[in-house]
């Protein structure tokens, strides 16, 4: 089930993001999310366009739409949910709010080490626009990679 998120989502929308950030980025990263920031995602969820995934009861993934930028800005779901379908809908649904934002286009990006999602968005039809934004985060360097993908 997929619904807007709230305030008292913030622990385990922290959870879900610390599990599926170990998850992914350790090998290359390090262990750089090693306790859930809680604080940190109740201000983010207060933010407009912020949808939780739940199964029987539980957050298991998240995703936010930047509707004045045509951006996907948050897409995870726990590594014990990944496989099952959720992320698609997550996607879906943030991408519909995209559409009726208006845009004809939605942009995200990842990390170029990022094997996972990479795979994810190329088979859902993402393609690479070539831009790359090359930032510091908690000390680590990161390369990320632009994707963008026609609303139409």
């Amino acid at each position: 089930m997929l619904r807007p998120a709230v305030a008292e989502d913030a622990g385990a929308v922290a959870a879900v993001h610390a599990r599926a950030g170990r998850a992914a980025w350790s090998a290359f990263l390090g262990d750089v999310l090693a306790e859930p920031e809680v604080d940190t995602w109740r201000e983010r969820l207060a933010e407009p366009a912020f949808l939780v995934a739940e199964r029987t009861g539980r957050v298991v993934g998240f995703a936010r739409a930047d509707e004045r930028t045509g951006e996907v800005a948050y897409l995870y779901v726990d590594p014990d949910e990944q496989g099952r379908g959720t992320g698609r809908q997550l996607l879906a649904a943030v991408l519909d709010r995209l559409r009726t934002a208006g845009h004809r286009r939605a942009r995200l990006r990842t990390e170029e080490r990022n094997a996972g999602p990479r795979r994810f968005y190329a088979s859902a039809g993402w393609r690479l626009t070539g831009e790359v934004l090359e930032r510091e985060w908690r000390g680590r360097r990161l390369r990320e990679l632009w994707y963008e993908l026609d609303l139409d």
